[in-house]
């Protein structure tokens, strides 16, 4: 029996701002022109908008501040991200939303933002005042996310082998995708030489591993199926949506570091879907930092475990690989934009209108967020 969300609804718009490393126009009015640039990819009004979904965080516009800037009258819905990985799970929200009948046709967007004069600087060093688990690894350098992830790809290669040239593979590959995004900031091809050359973050990740903050926003609006058939755009249909988490909140004191909380949201996509990692045609793979990819490609079923490296630098997420990975460069060289930039692309992608970035082959896709300790993905088809 088929499940009951499944294809009710449908993206009909999106809109994608470029990315900048450094600022440019105020967050606010980034978000406003993206929002309306979605609305009229749709052949929409903003007056048909009455579902607003964001995750406002660092000074971003929250759905409240949008709602006034579209001259909406009000809305029957308003929310925030669905579990883990935000871009996806945004969307995944909307389209619940939908599909219960708490609002027709819900718009959702992220936004982020470089720093700001006066926002002060990354504290490397931890608060000055610990508490909770950080009383147990911030006295020895253990203190911010990168040191965090670097244990856990430190594992990974330990176990299973993964090699800098199979990173390299990945990390090279996204900069030639890039090279056809005229959104992407790091759209300049890398040799595998000069990959291995960068300095380390924090031992095994290295700088090019790690995805590039700039100023951005990503915006979708997701309708119910049967509306989205009479609009101008192919619809692009929600075939299941999941989010998951693990039994620990903090990746230092993981139950297992050979298991994400993909593992968890892995349980029902594709069962609900009605597919399977096989019929995919594409992945969008959150890349945060680059190694997240091995992770997900082994828990969401795309390949055994332990054999993602090895996927790699045989070049299956190549173009023209056997499952092309990330067409706009992802977040490793597109810019960061916690997978927002993931569902653009995969919508893109299955309307035919990639330009130059465009597949031979793309009918369904899967699309996928978060980090380590929250997970959120979407199966889509056109």
């Amino acid at each position: 029996m088929s499940h009951p969300f499944r294809d009710r609804t449908a993206i009909v718009g999106v809109g994608h701002s470029p990315c900048s490393k450094t600022p440019t126009i105020s967050p606010y009015l980034n978000t406003v022109r993206t929002l309306k640039q979605a609305i009229a990819d749709a052949g929409l009004e903003p007056s048909d908008i009455d579902g607003v979904c964001a995750l406002a965080t660092g000074g971003e516009p929250s759905p409240l501040d949008m709602v006034q800037a579209l001259g909406l009258p009000g809305v029957t819905w308003y929310g925030g991200g669905l579990g883990g990985g935000v871009g996806p799970g945004l969307v995944a929200n909307a389209a619940m939303a939908v599909a219960s009948g708490l609002c027709t046709t819900a718009i959702a967007y992220r936004t982020m933002a470089v720093p700001r004069p006066g926002d002060g600087t990354y504290n490397f060093f931890g608060p000055a005042k610990l508490g909770g688990a950080a009383n147990f690894i911030q006295p020895y350098g253990h203190g911010v996310f990168m040191q965090y992830f670097a244990a856990w790809y430190q594992r990974k290669r330990k176990v299973f082998g993964v090699t800098d040239e199979q990173m390299g593979a990945y990390v090279t590959a996204m900069r030639d995708n890039a090279t056809r995004n005229p959104h992407a900031v790091l759209g300049k091809p890398m040799t595998m030489d000069e990959y291995l050359a960068c300095p380390y973050v924090a031992e095994p990740l290295r700088r090019f591993d790690c995805d590039m903050p700039v100023d951005v926003s990503g915006a979708v609006i997701v309708t119910t199926a049967e509306r989205a058939r009479d609009l101008r755009q192919k619809p692009v249909y929600i075939s299941s949506v999941s989010t998951g988490t693990g039994p620990r909140p903090h990746m230092a004191f993981w139950h297992d570091y050979d298991q994400s909380a993909a593992h968890f949201a892995a349980k029902t996509i594709w069962k609900n879907a009605g597919m399977g990692p096989e019929d995919m045609d594409f992945g969008m793979i959150y890349d945060g930092f680059a190694p997240l990819v091995l992770y997900n490609l082994e828990e969401y079923g795309f390949v055994p475990k332990g054999e993602a490296g090895r996927f790699l630098g045989d070049g299956g997420h190549l173009r023209d690989g056997a499952f092309p990975l990330n067409p706009h460069g992802g977040n490793n060289s597109e810019g960061r934009s916690h997978a927002i930039g993931h569902m653009v692309e995969a919508t893109q992608q299955l309307r035919g209108q990639a330009g130059a970035r465009q597949l031979k082959k793309a009918n369904t896709t899967f699309v996928n967020g978060g980090a380590i300790m929250l997970a959120g993905a979407v199966v889509l088809h056109n």
